[in-house]
């Protein structure tokens, strides 16, 4: 965690409020009046978050970095939705087949996604 000095300026009665409170500088003695504490182990902990905080927001900006267009996103949540609902159809035993492949006609009236996009991943997903 970075230490960074900041100045401002406080009313007397307050800066007597934070000198009374314990603790070794005036921010330990902020701290310690607002309820924080002062002692080396919050420090660690609200290090460790921080850099918990960070990671992840590495981790989300990277992933914005490669997503690429709205087109391709849409593409990607229709073709979960649909992996999804041909796995409920399955556990179900409730596939409708057609000469032993599965009806992309019946699938369509059954799970709502148009014929198309269907046939683009059925294969995909019977190769899962």
């Amino acid at each position: 965690m970075k230490t960074v000095q900041c100045t401002f300026r406080l009313p007397k009665e307050v800066v007597d409020l934070i000198d009374e409170k314990s603790g070794k500088t005036r921010t330990d003695k902020l701290l310690n009046l607002l309820g924080y504490g002062c002692n080396q182990s919050d420090y660690n902990a609200i290090e460790k978050r921080i850099q918990a905080v960070e990671s992840r927001l590495s981790v989300l900006e990277s992933t914005k970095q490669t997503d690429s267009s709205p087109n391709q996103q849409r593409a990607l949540e229709v073709k979960e939705r649909l992996f999804s609902a041909l796995d409920e159809l399955k556990s179900r035993d409730e596939i409708p087949l057609y000469r032993g492949k599965p009806s992309i006609t019946k699938l369509k009236e059954v799970t709502g996604i148009d014929r198309g996009t269907i046939s683009k991943y059925i294969n995909e997903w019977l190769e899962m």
